[in-house]
C-alpha cells in the first residue's frame, strides 16, 4: 500500500485516482522517489532537551492548497482562526483559540484549549498528547504531519 502523494491517503499500486481526494496517481513513472521515515520516536539530545528542528507540513483535506511548512521554533505555538495565532487558519470548523503546541525538555506536545470540533491525532480526538515523528494532526479541515528532525 502507498500513500497519494497530495493528501496521504492510502493508495494501491493498481488504482489510478486516490479514493480521498481525487488527484491523479502514477507510481510507475517517476525516476525519483522520496520516502521519509516517520517511524522513529522522538529522542531527546544528550543534554535533555528538545533542540531540533520540528515542522509541521500542512495539506488540505479539501481542494488542492498547497503544501506548507510551520517552523515550532517558539516554546508555546497557537493553532486557531484567531489573527493572533501563530498558525493561522481560515476556516469556520476551526476554533479561534483551537490548539496549541508547546516544547518541552522530552519533545513536544499538543493541547486542545477548548475547541469546539475538537483536535486529531492519528485519527483520535485527543485533550493533550505528546508528539511523535510522523504523527498526522487535524484541526478542521486542515491536516498536518509531524516531523522531528
Amino acid at each position: 500500500m502507498r500513500e497519494c502523494p497530495e493528501c496521504g491517503a492510502g493508495v494501491s499500486v493498481g488504482m489510478k485516482f486516490c479514493a480521498e481526494c481525487g488527484t491523479k496517481v502514477d507510481f510507475g513513472e517517476s525516476t525519483v522517489s522520496y520516502a521519509p521515515s516517520f517511524g522513529e520516536d522522538i529522542e531527546p539530545t544528550a543534554s535533555g532537551d528538545a533542540e531540533g528542528a520540528a515542522l509541521i507540513e500542512m495539506d488540505q483535506v479539501e481542494g488542492t492548497a498547497g503544501r506548507r511548512m510551520h517552523d515550532l521554533g517558539d516554546e508555546v505555538v497557537t493553532v486557531g482562526r484567531g489573527q493572533e495565532s501563530s498558525i493561522f487558519l481560515d476556516d469556520v470548523t476551526v476554533s479561534r483559540k483551537h490548539a496549541e503546541i508547546v516544547r518541552g525538555d522530552s519533545g513536544y506536545r499538543i493541547r486542545d484549549i477548548g475547541s469546539l470540533n475538537g483536535t486529531y491525532v492519528n485519527r483520535v480526538r485527543v485533550d493533550a498528547v505528546d508528539l511523535r515523528n510522523g504523527d498526522e494532526i487535524q484541526v478542521g479541515k486542515y491536516r498536518f504531519r509531524f516531523v522531528f528532525s
